[in-house]
């Protein structure tokens, strides 16, 4: 079985896209992947990927942001046509569209192949943080996909809420849900050496909706408390606004540790105490997602503070590995800290549902799933 992996970005820096080829090459299928070239495009990482990789691109005169609608139109003609013919190259028997933007070029190219296409979304692109402000993006796209999802082979979602959503949405077949965890290779499972006190962890990208604005705001609420604080470690567009409102609350219990590379954000993690994630519902795509750093800190054994989101209370209904906030207030977020913090019965019991959880759901065991499914509908064929 020879499968292509398309993404409409530089592939290395999608963690989701590199987990997907590491494992198809340790289960023995052969694989290729095309990518788009974005501003991040780095060489000598894309050479790292441990299977052919084709980046392509088009010119820069059409690239990148476009003003009028019909430029737009010519943009997006032109990177499909330009992606359609890489994965032709290819001529895989099963083509994996990362996203409703690889899924368009990735359905012709599989047209013309006659090969199986497999939808990989990884969100709910008609409802997202950036179709919010693009009236034209979000229509294209809600064109698009509920025309496109009667035409794959089968569908992938990275939650049960979202999967739900699409079956309800465009009346089809649940989709596959294949959560982005972690690998169970990345499972802490030696006692790690704590961080100075009782550390609260929020790491990641530095964005609105994500919490980190939360912490910082009950930094107050927790002055009684000083073997408590508060960790932001990651950047972003809001990241001089964090630490001035820090300055400003004269919060000395909140500490902002840089970013670093993927690969080391569990090992770190383990040094915490407590991982939090938190997703506000601003948005339809936020509301049905599910926190890749949840299973980060799961994998580093810590209970997690998680907002209240279908995916979430899923989880924790089923593994009872950490506290749902109530509402998403600097008050919840402290009182569950505190909570934490007090009882210590609970919180080992949470760290053991934790790690118990970690164990179960990791990459290894979601994606050889689609594998499989992959490899059954090759001997069908």
């Amino acid at each position: 079985m020879k499968v292509c992996d398309v993404v409409l970005n530089s592939i290395w820096y999608d963690p989701r896209v590199r987990k997907q080829i590491v494992e198809y090459k340790n289960q023995g299928v052969e694989v290729s992947c095309v990518g788009y070239r974005c501003n991040r495009f780095d060489g000598e990482q894309v050479k790292k990927l441990p299977c052919p990789a084709s980046i392509v691109s088009i010119d820069n005169k059409y690239d990148g942001k476009q003003k009028g609608i019909i430029r737009k139109v010519i943009r997006e003609r032109k990177k499909n046509r330009v992606v359609k013919e890489a994965i032709l190259a290819c001529a895989p028997d099963v083509i994996h569209a990362n996203d409703l933007n690889a899924l368009i070029p990735a359905y012709a190219a599989s047209k013309k192949l006659k090969c199986k296409l497999i939808y990989d979304s990884h969100e709910i692109n008609t409802d997202n943080y950036t179709g919010k402000k693009n009236r034209f993006l979000r229509a294209y796209y809600q064109a698009m996909e509920s025309r496109l999802v009667h035409k794959v082979d089968l569908m992938v979602s990275v939650s049960h809420a979202a999967s739900d959503y699409f079956a309800k949405e465009y009346h089809i077949q649940k989709p596959m849900v294949i959560t982005n965890c972690a690998l169970a290779s990345e499972n802490v499972s030696q006692p790690a050496e704590k961080n100075e006190g009782f550390e609260v962890l929020n790491h990641g990208g530095f964005y609105a909706g994500r919490g980190y604005d939360l912490m910082v705001e009950a930094a107050p609420l927790l002055k009684e408390y000083p073997e408590i604080r508060l960790a932001l470690r990651g950047f972003g567009s809001i990241e001089n606004q964090l630490h001035k409102r820090a300055e400003d609350l004269n919060a000395t219990n909140v500490v902002f540790y840089p970013k670093v590379k993927v690969e080391d954000l569990i090992p770190l993690a383990a040094g915490s105490m407590v991982g939090v994630a938190i997703t506000e519902p601003i948005c339809l795509n936020f509301k049905l997602s599910v926190s890749n750093k949840l299973f980060e800190y799961a994998a580093a054994g810590l209970p997690v503070i998680m907002s209240d989101i279908p995916e979430h209370r899923y989880l924790n209904e089923k593994y009872n590995f950490g506290l749902i906030l109530p509402d998403s207030t600097p008050e919840a977020l402290a009182e569950a800290i505190i909570k934490l913090y007090s009882d210590k019965d609970l919180y080992d019991q949470l760290v053991s549902n934790s790690k118990k959880m970690s164990q179960e759901i990791n990459w290894e065991n979601e994606f050889g799933k689609l594998i499989r499914a992959e490899k059954e509908m090759m001997d069908t064929h």
